[in-house]
């Protein structure tokens, strides 16, 4: 392989166990770590590499669950650009090893599962992996859950995880439906996932009261923001739809913080404190990243989460967010990744 893992003491270390084919360009693979791992259902794993004398990161979903898994597993899919995922999907073997951060993400069950009684899926291509991995947590630790999957792919040739889903829907079968969406069809009603089907499914497979689902949506940008309108006029709350996204390209920032002043900021990460002066143009993580101060991050574009922390004093102005709900806001929560300190100096805490 062209690039090599980074492996520092922060990151862990993990060995390729298994490499599986799934569909066309996509492999799992199964990950042995050194030290004790932990993870939720629907996360993420950002590799780790240095290239050409700096740090690059790469994040991809676990399509495994830990409830369900003894093996953890990532899901990978050959992008025809990309960086590293051509060289991981082509050139790596079983027995090389990888530099990985914790596992991070938003995109998990809710505390208190019982609040709702029925799990909506929307997944559209490697959207589903995430999504598999909820699946697999929810369907077998939950039994008084219901759960549906609206799976959008090309072709049944390009279904990943196609096998695995019809288990789980044998299985599961008073309680969880699959519903396949291939826009090759000559059965143009069941081809593309629409703002005119949507409503159709749900008027077909919900139950219940509108206030107890919960949406789950993965996929092109796209395909998420027509899941997400189509549900808003359907009158379903922001509070129930939660998404993953997979775009890493940089957000156009029209508008600039108001205050481009420099000010002070604590950092408490543990039992670490750091003081550090930031600036526009320079967000709170390159700031830190300049002075060697070993922030989590992985996307750098305001959509993953992974950098985010908890502002206890002082306000962050956020440049972009794809993550953060109200709820979240409301609690301090920030994203360094795209974050500037306004109106004054601010604490920040990991």
């Amino acid at each position: 392989m062209f690039f090599k893992p980074n492996f520092q003491p922060a990151f862990h270390r993990a060995t390729v166990s298994a490499i599986m084919e799934e569909a066309p360009d996509v492999h799992t693979l199964q990950l042995l770590f050194e030290t004790p791992f932990e993870y939720r259902a629907g996360q993420f794993l950002t590799l780790v590499f240095e290239d050409l004398l700096k740090e690059d990161r790469r994040s991809y979903s676990f399509s495994s669950a830990p409830a369900v898994d003894l093996v953890v597993s990532i899901t990978i899919k050959r992008i025809s650009n990309g960086r590293y995922s051509r060289p991981l999907i082509e050139s790596l073997r079983v027995g090389d090893q990888l530099s990985t951060t914790s596992a991070t993400g938003l995109f998990i069950l809710p505390k208190r599962i019982e609040t709702f009684h029925q799990y909506f899926f929307f997944a559209a291509g490697i959207g589903i992996t995430p999504i598999f991995s909820l699946l697999k947590e929810l369907l077998f630790t939950h039994p008084d859950v219901s759960a549906v999957l609206i799976y959008s792919n090309s072709s049944p040739l390009q279904t990943v995880f196609e096998n695995e889903i019809n288990e789980l829907q044998k299985r599961f079968q008073k309680r969880f439906v699959v519903h396949y969406l291939f826009s090759n069809t000559t059965q143009l009603n069941n081809a593309r996932l629409s703002k005119w089907l949507l409503p159709q499914l749900l008027e077909r497979y919900a139950l219940g009261n509108k206030k107890e689902h919960l949406f789950y949506v993965c996929g092109p940008f796209a395909y998420m923001r027509m899941v997400r309108y189509a549900l808003q006029e359907l009158e379903y709350d922001d509070a129930q739809i939660r998404k993953e996204n997979f775009d890493t390209s940089r957000p156009i920032h029209l508008h600039k913080p108001s205050d481009q002043q420099p000010h002070q900021v604590t950092l408490n990460l543990g039992t670490e404190k750091h003081h550090f002066e930031s600036q526009y143009p320079l967000t709170i993580l390159q700031t830190a990243k300049q002075l060697g101060i070993p922030l989590p991050y992985s996307c750098e574009t305001g959509r993953c989460g992974s950098c985010m922390l908890r502002c206890t004093k002082g306000k962050v102005w956020m440049s972009y967010n794809e993550v953060l709900t109200e709820k979240d806001l409301s609690e301090g929560k920030v994203l360094t990744c795209v974050g500037y300190p306004i109106g004054g100096d601010i604490w920040l805490e990991g």
